[in-house]
């Protein structure tokens, strides 16, 4: 996969509507992104990455300890590197794919969202799987 820079980012031709159409690839260098941007579903961003106002990220991929710095619609989604995680926080069995995650998680969301230990990161996420 090809992984970009930012000055190829920067570089990538903007369609007629003024919209830069990014194709696939490794955008983990990119640590600005520019006013007005919108991300695809499960994306993923690199440590110290930076969005201009009015960006959302939609279904984004999240792992880090603080919450994302910027709007967010649907699902975010935590990578499967953090299911020990997850599983341990909540005491709960996560096996399978986000789907059967879902299906366990989902009816147990209204208790678990009322704990007072929840980190701002955690109670985020949680929210968006309602």
């Amino acid at each position: 996969m090809k992984k970009y820079t930012q000055k190829q980012f920067d570089n990538l031709p903007l369609d007629k509507r003024g919209i830069k159409q990014c194709p696939t690839g490794d955008y983990t260098a990119i640590y600005h992104f520019g006013k007005g941007c919108s991300f695809g579903e499960r994306c993923s961003f690199g440590e110290w990455c930076s969005f201009g106002k009015g960006c959302i990220a939609k279904n984004p991929v999240w792992s880090f300890v603080y919450e994302p710095p910027f709007e967010t619609q649907g699902k975010i989604y935590p990578p499967e590197t953090t299911r020990e995680y997850w599983q341990e926080r909540l005491n709960i069995d996560l096996s399978g794919c986000y789907k059967e995650i879902e299906e366990v998680i989902k009816p147990l969301l209204p208790d678990i969202l009322k704990r007072t230990d929840l980190t701002k990161c955690e109670r985020r996420i949680l929210e968006s799987w309602k």
